[in-house]
């Protein structure tokens, strides 16, 4: 998900984005100051927490990864966990710390 604040009076390409928010489900705010109150508001409500201290919002994302029968996926690199899937495509060796 892509999302963008902007705050300028002058064109920033925002047009020229407009594919990558529609299609990842992101969002933009555009305003002629940093100081605008629309734009304040918007920023506050984009990361309010709830009483856990968690963002409230939540992207519950998954990633599926398939490959040729000749490969397996031992693991990956970056903030991801294991589904636990057992199929032909997941190694029976896990690598890494999610």
């Amino acid at each position: 998900m892509i999302d963008t604040f902007v705050a300028s009076v002058d064109q920033v390409g925002v047009l020229e984005m407009k594919p990558c928010l529609e299609q990842t489900g992101g969002f933009y705010v555009m305003t002629d100051s940093f100081g605008n109150p629309v734009f304040k508001e918007s920023f506050k409500k984009f990361f309010e927490v709830d009483d856990g201290g968690h963002l409230k919002m939540g992207f519950l994302a998954t990633i599926k990864v398939l490959c040729s029968k000749e490969a397996q996926v031992s693991g990956a690199i970056g903030q991801v966990t294991s589904s636990k899937i057992k199929n032909h495509f997941v190694s029976e060796t896990e690598l890494g710390l999610g």
